[in-house]
């Protein structure tokens, strides 16, 4: 029996623009088993972007339904499905959104702080998980103290501190040179190896997307596999 980590089914998103309506995502479905690589390409404004906040729960689907590690995702009250985002799902984006003032390790930490991680095992945790990445000799710097590479490495670790089900990425090595870009994707895989984590990456890089198990092609609303 597979283990299914999330399954969207018949998921449509309609925007409204003056008299027009747009629909960005039709009929959609998708599936995402424990430990599967998935990268999802598309023109740029096709929906890439949406379809992750509609999984993730963060934008609500006109119709349709997503089922996040057995829990149905929109028939929890705000609070209950950020509760649920929080245990199961790490979200890496192209900016990495490291807040500028803390620390690397400060930074990884504060997923277990916010839910209520004692401080000095938080920084523990997140020291591990940086060493890990390859920052082992950069946990007190802070983000413009880092590299590109070195903060996206950073955003990742704070992706995987809650021990995810799940990360889901936006375009995570969009700002990133080919080489950097590369390393990165190298990293994520092994932690997908190592940790079982299942990763979902937008991307439009399609030389990277062809490592992933899985590549769907997102167009007219739809996701067609490669």
């Amino acid at each position: 029996m597979n283990d299914l980590v999330l399954q969207a089914t018949g998921v449509e998103r309609v925007y409204k623009q003056g008299q027009h309506r747009v629909e960005v995502l039709r009929n959609l479905s998708l599936s995402v088993e424990a430990g599967e690589q998935i990268a999802i390409i598309g023109s740029s404004g096709c929906g890439k972007s949406t379809l992750l906040h509609v999984l993730a729960g963060l934008d609500t689907p006109d119709t349709g339904s997503v089922t996040l590690d057995g829990v149905d995702l929109y028939r929890l009250n705000p609070a209950q499905r950020g509760r649920l985002r929080n245990d199961v799902l790490g979200f890496v984006y192209q900016f990495h959104h490291l807040l500028p003032e803390f620390t690397a390790v400060e930074n990884v930490a504060m997923p277990l702080l916010i839910g209520r991680t004692e401080a000095a095992k938080a920084k523990r945790q997140a020291s591990e998980l940086l060493e890990r990445v390859g920052l082992a000799e950069r946990l007190t710097h802070k983000p413009a103290e880092l590299s590109g590479g070195e903060r996206q490495r950073a955003a990742i670790a704070r992706a995987l501190i809650n021990r995810p089900r799940l990360v889901l990425a936006d375009e995570p090595t969009g700002n990133l040179d080919e080489a950097t870009a590369a390393s990165v994707y190298e990293l994520m895989l092994q932690l997908n190896r190592e940790l079982g984590t299942a990763f979902l990456i937008v991307t439009h890089d399609t030389r990277l997307a062809a490592r992933m198990q899985k590549t769907y092609h997102l167009s007219n609303g739809g996701l067609h596999l490669r």
